[in-house]
């Protein structure tokens, strides 16, 4: 009965939003260089695996969230920010419950020879860890700073500098991960259509437990018309990581790559691939080598219609005395494939509703890490 009582309040609220007068209003101030948006969102959907292990139980939740953005366009630096709330409600697992904030801050520069951007971002988040195999939350701050400018004709430069803090709320299983990173890009223009660039990443991350991480990374790539039809960025190299403090201790390396290519098909359909291998730090200090790749198609069949199939798949492999299933024995390894299918519908010029169906899998060389996972959710968005 309670459960039938938090749908019929789900309906009830996603019926409101779809009737109720509007609300919300797009602000325009001083002569239209600033802007401020709201932005609103309600969901409701099943889960089957609400902590992503082999032994967890599923529940229907109900989901919501609300913002507002403000945006300025005058003078030699642009302004972005942003205020988030996000809120979800489970049926069988009440004690997940969350409220999450979160909050940025972006300040660009596009003109001139040196150009650029800052942003800081705080923002608290709980989420299933398929890596740790249950959920974490944790405030996370961020601080990036990216530059680009232009040497000669041919050559330019751009690099950024982050440094990124994970705080968890479960000081207990999980362990608070400071993260610096610093790129170095140098580009050169091929023709008119692609440059060639080399990128050295250096990143230390240091953990509470007394755990240091230090990568170095040398890769080189291909920004513009990679090949053919294909457009955007892709690049691949070598990183090295040496780990110091921990029962993970050692030096690994192996090779890296990233990048996202599109092909535009025609004036309604698109085809996507994304390709992403490098070496991470989980929630409980474990060092990993993560490979995956996606293939995401969408169709926009009209102005108001539109629909999205994306598949993927990958390899985790856990690295060092921490990531040995049994003392002696066998290195956890996980394998994992994805479908994610989506159709949404535009109503109206400030309201769309979609459904989304996800299904994921996960294989373990760990009993407890292997387990299926279904999501189906049906949302109302609402901008302004």
């Amino acid at each position: 009965m309670k459960l039938q009582h938090r749908l019929l309040t789900a309906l009830a609220v996603i019926a409101a939003a779809i009737l109720a007068s509007p609300a919300r209003a797009l602000v325009s101030l001083e002569d239209g260089r600033d802007h401020l948006f709201v932005d609103g969102s309600v969901e409701i959907g099943y889960d089957s695996n609400v902590f992503a292990n082999a032994q967890s139980g599923g529940s229907m939740l109900f989901e919501g969230t609300l913002g507002t953005e403000f945006t300025r366009r005058a003078g030699l630096i642009g302004v972005n920010a942003t205020a988030t709330l996000t809120f979800a409600r489970y049926a069988n697992f009440r004690d997940q419950d969350y409220v999450d904030p979160k909050v940025t801050l972006e300040l660009n520069k596009q003109t001139g020879r040196t150009t650029g951007s800052l942003l800081v971002s705080v923002q608290r988040e709980n989420r299933a860890d398929v890596d740790v195999n249950t959920r974490d939350v944790s405030w996370n701050y961020d601080v990036a700073l990216n530059f680009q400018y232009p040497v000669i004709e041919r050559y330019s430069i751009s690099g950024s500098l982050d440094y990124d803090y994970v705080a968890y709320q479960n000081q207990q299983l999980f362990t608070n991960l400071a993260t610096y990173t610093g790129n170095l890009f140098l580009f050169y223009i091929l023709d008119e259509e692609r440059d060639f660039f080399i990128d050295y990443r250096a990143r230390y991350s240091g953990l509470a437990n007394g755990t240091d991480d230090v990568d170095n990374s040398l890769s080189a790539g291909v920004n513009g018309r990679v090949y053919g039809p294909f457009n955007g960025s892709i690049q691949g190299g070598y990183t090295v990581r040496s780990t110091t403090g921990g029962i993970d201790s050692g030096e690994y390396g192996d090779f890296t790559a990233s990048g996202s290519l599109a092909w535009n098909m025609n004036r309604r359909m698109t085809l996507t691939a994304d390709l992403s291998r490098d070496f991470s730090t989980t929630a409980t200090a474990q060092s990993i080598d993560s490979t995956s790749v996606g293939l995401t198609f969408k169709d926009s069949f009209t102005t108001k219609a539109s629909a999205s199939l994306q598949v993927s798949g990958g390899e985790c492999r856990f690295l060092g005395d921490g990531g040995l299933v049994a003392a002696g024995g066998a290195r956890r390894v996980d394998d994992f494939a994805s479908v994610n299918a989506s159709y949404s519908y535009t109503l109206n010029e400030h309201l769309k509703a979609s459904i989304n169906y996800i299904y994921f899998r996960n294989w373990s060389t760990l009993a407890y890490a292997e387990f299926p996972r279904q999501q189906i959710n049906l949302s109302l968005t609402s901008h302004w």
